[in-house]
């Protein structure tokens, strides 16, 4: 019930809050662009528990955030990011054993951070945390030599696919999961000048991403998880 709301209810409330702030005159409300780098992973368990050994990706994100004073040195940070994701692998259920695979997958993000600003050194220290919610919009992976799928080999790259069900996939395609995501963010940062950011993101996603199997609930496990660097500028 908890996951259907979320789905459904969470990632328009920060739409909705970016854009009540993006029209407020109150000076103390700022819009802003973020940019930066991903090095994001998976966790990933097969279904007697063992963990799956997988490597970091590098990426990037962009978008914007809004910082709404709440109480004293205290902000809201609603905000909507485009996000590189994604993993490797060497021995992969889709590549096969010993042909390395990449994944990369593009999610739209909506976070939303409570931000303490503590002034220091003639700026403000800044750490947060709070929310998140995803939709993964597609991707491409590569593996390092052509993969055999039954008895049809295709080429060693193709797109990344989200689908609810794995009866749902598509030949040729790497299905990555469950559209839908969500976990927690946390940011330690620091800004000068007034205008000028510069933060540490960490990201630990809550959401079982493995689809069903022709309706079935999965045994295994996937989840998002990564750190990052983020440069920003206040207007």
């Amino acid at each position: 019930m908890i996951q259907k709301f979320l789905k459904t209810a969470f990632l328009p409330v920060p739409v909705l809050i970016l854009m009540i702030a993006c029209n407020k005159t109150n000076a103390q409300t700022k819009a802003g662009i973020r940019a930066g780098l991903n090095y994001s992973n998976v966790a990933m368990e097969n279904e007697d528990g063992h963990k799956n050994a997988t490597k970091t990706v590098p990426g990037f994100h962009i978008g914007l955030a809004v910082d709404i004073p709440v109480f004293t040195n205290f902000y809201l940070q609603p905000g909507m990011l485009y996000s590189k994701k994604g993993f490797k692998q060497t021995d992969n259920w889709f590549s096969g054993s010993g042909n390395p695979i990449k994944v990369t997958a593009s999610y739209i993000e909506a976070p939303l951070n409570l931000i303490y600003k503590h002034k220091l050194a003639g700026g403000d220290l800044l750490i947060g945390a709070g929310p998140y919610a995803g939709y993964g919009t597609g991707g491409k992976w590569k593996s390092n030599a052509s993969v055999l799928i039954g008895d049809i080999r295709i080429e060693n790259y193709g797109d990344v696919i989200f689908k609810k069900d794995v009866m749902d996939g598509e030949f040729g395609n790497y299905l990555y999961g469950k559209p839908w995501d969500f976990g927690a963010n946390f940011l330690v940062g620091y800004q000068f000048l007034e205008k000028l950011i510069i933060q540490l993101n960490g990201q630990l996603g809550i959401k079982e991403l493995n689809p069903a199997i022709n309706g079935l609930a999965p045994k295994g496990k996937l989840r998002n998880k990564g750190w990052g660097i983020s440069v920003g500028y206040t207007f």
